[in-house]
């Protein structure tokens, strides 16, 4: 049996289940009962372009899983009634680099356009960092950005795709924070970053910062965050998820 989400739910303990039967009051003051927020009706993701080296368009297969719960993506799947009514209204999605302009490559031999710049870019609410191996060090317009958006308390989750913890490191701000990372660069970063907590896992998170060690763990881990985000939304999940062949939860292993 899966875990109990640990990033918006609080479970009590025994002592508290025993104040909660016995307790004079059932206002929720008393009972210290803290409930999970509403998810958001629409997002808006934000998906990094760092610089000129190509994206692996598998790094990108998380945002198509996210833009899934999206009201017209499952009107085309043929959703049922209860998945339409709880769907998302819009995913807004942006590809951002410094400029603003042009288009940048993706593996296969394809093309996409930026969308928008640093500078006129909106908060978002989902930022995902695909991953890349190049050695130029970044340039300090992507170390601002990247800490504008985290510092925005809107921000609701960034997630690092395989290489892309590359970029989150020279930021500075994954300091003190569990994070992944490819398995053939956990030992050179290990050394090189002693103050994160590196994870030999398939993915993690340290609050609302997620990181996945290849762009297949990547998926799982967007995955789980889609089904603890929108516990409110648990039959539009379900069915985009079905849609897309994610396990259900059950065929985890513990």
């Amino acid at each position: 049996m899966p875990s109990p989400p640990q990033s918006y739910t609080h479970f009590p303990s025994q002592a508290d289940l025993f104040y909660f039967c016995t307790t004079s009051s059932a206002e929720e003051e008393d009972l210290d009962i803290r409930y999970a927020p509403p998810s958001k009706s629409s997002l808006k993701i934000g998906v990094l372009v760092s610089g000129p080296d190509q994206i692996q368009m598998l790094d990108l297969a998380v945002v198509d899983l996210l833009a899934l719960i999206s009201r017209n993506r499952l009107i085309r799947f043929d959703a049922p009634e209860e998945a339409l009514d709880e769907a998302v209204d819009e995913v807004d999605i942006r590809y951002v680099n410094e400029s603003g302009e042009g288009s940048f490559s993706v593996s296969s031999g394809a093309r996409m356009p930026v969308t928008n710049s640093f500078e006129n870019a909106p908060q978002f609410d989902i930022l995902v960092i695909p991953g890349t191996f190049s050695k130029i060090e970044l340039p300090l317009s992507v170390s601002i950005f990247l800490t504008t958006q985290a510092a925005n308390p809107n921000l609701v989750a960034t997630m690092s795709i395989s290489s892309g913890i590359l970029t989150l490191l020279q930021t500075g701000f994954l300091h003190g924070k569990r994070a992944t990372c490819p398995p053939s660069l956990f030992t050179k970063l290990q050394k090189r970053s002693p103050g994160i907590f590196w994870q030999q896992t398939r993915w993690t998170r340290h609050g609302n910062v997620w990181s996945s060690n290849s762009a297949i763990t990547g998926i799982d881990m967007v995955t789980t965050w889609m089904r603890e985000y929108f516990w409110d939304r648990s039959e539009a999940v379900k069915f985009a998820l079905a849609a897309a062949g994610a396990p259900l939860i059950d065929e985890f292993d513990d």
